[in-house]
């Protein structure tokens, strides 16, 4: 009988010093682009500032658009992860509560590092399939959203599914243009608290009373 192939073997080892030389990497690319902007990075710079040669950077990047694209979406799956867990971890509190906690996570997730962010979502190459990242991303927080407005009384909220579309976009489109300014009339946790009467404004548009008084 003839001996049994022998199983290949896993290395382990060896992918995880893979994943942590990526994680050098990208952590060494966010400090060039942040400092540089995508026009003035380069792989060489990235390279020297993660301690690594020019050869292992193009093992795992083609090129600095590569970095890039890899940094945006790091970020949408952080947001991600991070929103849930503070959706999650605000259950039992009123429903205002939880829109302000679900806000001020946005704006924090923004607010980390507003240089950064401003070169991988202004300056950052946009093929079709990060675009179709950037639409899985809000549609995962969408769906978010709307299990938590599902919760709330209907006199708050009676249209769920359109007040999540409606109050993300009005979040992510002010959350976007306050981290952008040179000049912000407000502090961070002042416009949070505004942004959330604004939100919980929205949803008050399609309940009931707002309705009848409408007319």
């Amino acid at each position: 009988m003839a001996a049994a192939p022998a199983k290949k073997r896993v290395r382990k080892p060896l992918q995880r010093r893979s994943e942590a030389t990526v994680d050098t990497i990208l952590e060494a690319a966010a400090q060039i682009f942040r400092t540089y902007g995508a026009k003035g990075a380069t792989t060489n710079r990235i390279a020297e500032r993660a301690g690594v040669s020019i050869g292992s950077i193009y093992q795992y990047f083609p090129n600095k658009e590569a970095l890039l694209v890899a940094l945006m979406e790091r970020h949408i799956g952080s947001s991600i992860e991070l929103l849930g867990a503070v959706l999650q971890a605000s259950e039992g509190a009123a429903p205002k509560e939880r829109v302000r906690a679900a806000v001020t996570c946005v704006l924090d997730i923004h607010m980390e590092d507003p240089d950064l962010h401003r070169v991988i979502f202004e300056e950052a190459p946009r093929p079709p399939h990060v675009n179709r990242k950037l639409e899985e991303g809000e549609v995962l927080m969408r769906t978010a959203l709307e299990e938590l407005l599902e919760g709330f009384p209907r006199e708050t909220c009676m249209d769920p599914k359109r007040s999540a579309y409606m109050a993300l976009t009005l979040v992510e489109s002010m959350v976007h243009r306050y981290v952008a300014a040179r000049n912000r009339p407000m502090e961070p946790q002042a416009f949070a608290d505004h942004l959330t009467e604004l939100a919980m404004c929205e949803m008050a548009l399609s309940s009931p009373l707002s309705a009848g008084s409408a007319r």
